[in-house]
């Protein structure tokens, strides 16, 4: 017997935590082989590492732009069921490949695979619920995905010490057939027939048009991708800072989960509030938080010349996570909210420009990295202050349900 919205939620948030969680674990549990899968190819420049995650990620912000229209058209499981399968096939190219360009093209089509995953999540949620309802689940999905981000790295070690990366491909092979046999068992088909549009070009181009000229989806579609561009930094940068600019490598793993558990701390937290407060309100708070807590950030980094005490970057680090994790669901559901009648091509436009700016931006910033950690701390700081300017100025008077 299939799932329903109404009779069993739980199981449909954990299948949602599932989709969502594709991508963690396709970035977090490489993070420890990164340096291992570089050599084993032939190279020695670190910050070469940083495309491992940037591949996926341009291939997964530039695929998502496909998916909504067609879920619009013939449904969302069809779209997930595709995009599981290429993502399985991807997992098993990452294995097979004998050349760097091409590990890092299978990566690409990973994300390109998972990116189905991803925006039938944002499709399925805005299917069933709206405004804060909406906001709700969507933090109640990222706090069991954001056991992911904290266990992957981990995991990963563990992995690397029982035999060569490569073992790590076929957790993704596994992740990605359990996820595909789960969604053929259980998931309901969540777009009213009555809400489905011909697949046709002109209905396309108008729907998209819809989309892009709803000033609020757009707005906010830009603060979430600049919002997460200076995460996408760090965790482009994050093992070699550990390992090159720490000397710490042996505690990146369990460091880097604990930073992530409070991600998750504060999506339980706003679970809690943003049925009170509204997201809108939320969003502004945390933003204010996030810039006083990036500057001082900043100006810590600075008498420390660039490489302040590991137990202070850790805490700079928790800080950002607890605010990224107020902010990043509410501002998702905010850029949704005007898009019911066009939620899959919504969430296709949306997921492609953040991103697309987070992975952008991102890796501009990380390339940067020397023997300090300025270019992470000053990305967080120019970042915050973008995403405060653009919801004062364009996020004053939204009102949701």
């Amino acid at each position: 017997m299939l799932i329903s919205a109404k009779r069993n939620p739980i199981e449909l948030v954990l299948l949602l935590a599932v989709y969502t969680s594709i991508g963690a674990l396709t970035i977090d549990l490489q993070l420890p082989a990164m340096p291992l899968i570089l050599q084993s190819f032939g190279f020695s420049e670190s910050n070469q590492q940083q495309w491992i995650i940037t591949a996926y990620m341009l291939g997964f912000a530039l695929a998502q732009i496909f998916y909504g229209p067609i879920s619009d058209s013939i449904g969302r499981k069809s779209v997930l069921l595709f995009g599981l399968s290429i993502y399985i096939l991807a997992s098993i190219l990452c294995i097979v490949v004998d050349s760097y360009f091409w590990f890092l093209a299978a990566r690409a089509l990973q994300g390109v695979g998972a990116a189905a995953a991803r925006i039938m999540v944002n499709a399925i949620t805005r299917d069933f619920y709206s405004g804060n309802e909406m906001a709700k689940i969507t933090s109640l999905v990222m706090i069991i995905f954001i056991m992911v981000p904290v266990l992957a790295p981990t995991l990963g070690s563990l992995i690397l010490w029982t035999g060569p990366w490569q073992h790590i491909l076929y957790v993704f092979v596994g992740f990605g057939v359990l996820a595909l046999i789960w969604t053929i068992a259980r998931l309901p088909e969540s777009l009213n027939p009555s809400h489905r549009k011909p697949f046709n070009v002109v209905q396309i181009k108008a729907t998209f048009k819809v989309v892009i000229k709803e000033p609020i989806s757009m707005v906010f579609a830009v603060v979430s991708g600049i919002i997460f561009s200076g995460f996408m930094a760090y965790l482009n940068s994050a093992e070699q800072i550990y390992s090159s600019v720490y000397a710490a490598k042996h505690l990146f793993p369990y460091l880097f989960g604990i930073i992530a558990l409070f991600f998750g701390v504060a999506a339980f937290l706003n679970a809690k509030i943003v049925m009170k407060l509204g997201a809108v309100k939320v969003v502004n708070v945390s933003l204010v938080l996030m810039v006083v807590c990036t500057f001082i950030n900043l100006i810590v980094t600075s008498l420390y010349s660039g490489v302040p005490p590991l137990e202070l970057f850790v805490v700079m680090l928790i800080v950002i996570n607890i605010c990224i994790g107020l902010i990043y669901g509410n501002v998702m559901a905010i850029a949704m909210y005007p898009l019911g009648q066009h939620a899959g091509m919504g969430a296709s436009v949306i997921g492609m420009i953040s991103a697309l700016l987070a992975s952008g931006i991102g890796i501009m910033i990380s390339q940067q990295l020397n023997q300090t950690i300025y270019p992470v701390v000053l990305g967080f700081f120019i970042t915050s202050v973008l995403a405060m300017l653009l919801v004062r100025i364009f996020g004053q008077h939204i009102e949701m349900d």
